[in-house]
């Protein structure tokens, strides 16, 4: 009977890791809409869409992505909700690899009024949404690896994107 539940063990451990593979993909950054190679300051505008479960259930697919002339300016505002997509972008050269944190699209956070008229933050799921991640673009510029971050299941690498 022991000899027969090892097997079982690591066919269903196999199982269990074949679930948690995070997505990968290649972007061409020269064959993107709107990049002109001449410009000095490119914006890469990335919008990935995300269905699934909130805490390493992702699905991550690249739904768009568009370049534009000019210099990011990082206006990014806190998340305090436990429930995050982290993007971190990765660079082959000695760049600093700043980290995006956003409002997790299938588990959010929302004000919502109750019967006796008070605003209380309430938790919102979803199947599906979206994140658009804006990047300053980089000759450097190798990859963006988004993560998930949830309280029961920690930081979880969901998708991938390298860059050509």
């Amino acid at each position: 009977m022991l000899l027969l539940r090892v097997p079982v063990a690591l066919v269903l451990a196999g199982l269990l890791m074949v679930q948690c593979k995070s997505a990968h993909s290649t972007l061409s950054v020269a064959r993107m809409a709107g990049y002109t190679p001449a410009a000095r300051d490119q914006i890469l505008f990335l919008n990935f869409r995300i269905t699934g479960t909130a805490g390493g259930g992702e699905e991550v697919t690249l739904a768009s992505a568009t370049a534009g002339e000019g210099k990011l300016k990082y206006l990014a505002r806190p998340v305090r909700f436990p429930y995050q997509i982290r993007a971190v972008p990765r660079y082959s050269s000695s760049a600093i690899e700043r980290e995006m944190v956003f409002e997790h699209p299938l588990f959010k956070s929302a004000e919502v009024s109750d019967p006796s008229g008070h605003l209380k933050q309430a938790e919102v799921r979803a199947g599906e949404g979206n994140i658009l991640v804006r990047l300053q673009a980089h000759s450097g510029l190798n990859q963006l690896e988004l993560f998930s971050v949830s309280p029961d299941k920690g930081t979880i690498k969901i998708y991938t994107l390298d860059f050509k």
